[in-house]
């Protein structure tokens, strides 16, 4: 279920950066053939009209940018703590399942294996006597 989740954010991200690449693809197309049109038609002065106008589409292209990648970054930190709350939630609801089943826990598994091997030397140590 969580993987499905992050799936479908990372899904969504593709999305959104497949989009973003695109839209700015198109951009300086645009700007491209605005300036070569700009060029051919205009006086001087309005060259330089045209010319301000695109430092300020630059840069204005330039803050969707950052705004862009804010925003991506941001996705991403939220799917991040998106997965982690669906793991966190998981986890507690399998460990009354567990509970339920009756199993020991990893502690006890420890006591058991060197209450093992303190029998198993006794033993031996009983059949070496009784050899000897």
């Amino acid at each position: 279920m969580a993987e499905t989740k992050v799936d479908g954010i990372r899904a969504r991200l593709e999305q959104v950066q497949d989009t973003l690449k695109r839209v700015q693809a198109e951009g300086e197309r645009v700007v491209g053939r605005i300036r070569k049109d700009a060029g051919e038609l205009l006086s001087a002065d309005r060259q330089k009209a045209v010319q301000d106008l695109l430092k300020q589409a630059q840069k204005v292209r330039g803050d969707l940018q950052k705004r862009a990648e804010r925003a991506v970054k941001e996705l991403e930190e939220r799917g991040q703590k998106i997965v982690a709350l669906i793991e966190k939630q998981a986890g507690k609801g399998v460990e009354p399942i567990v509970r339920g089943l009756n199993l020991p826990s990893r502690d006890e598994m420890e006591k058991l294996k060197k209450r093992m091997a303190q029998l198993e030397k006794r033993l031996d140590e009983i059949a070496g006597s009784k050899a000897a």
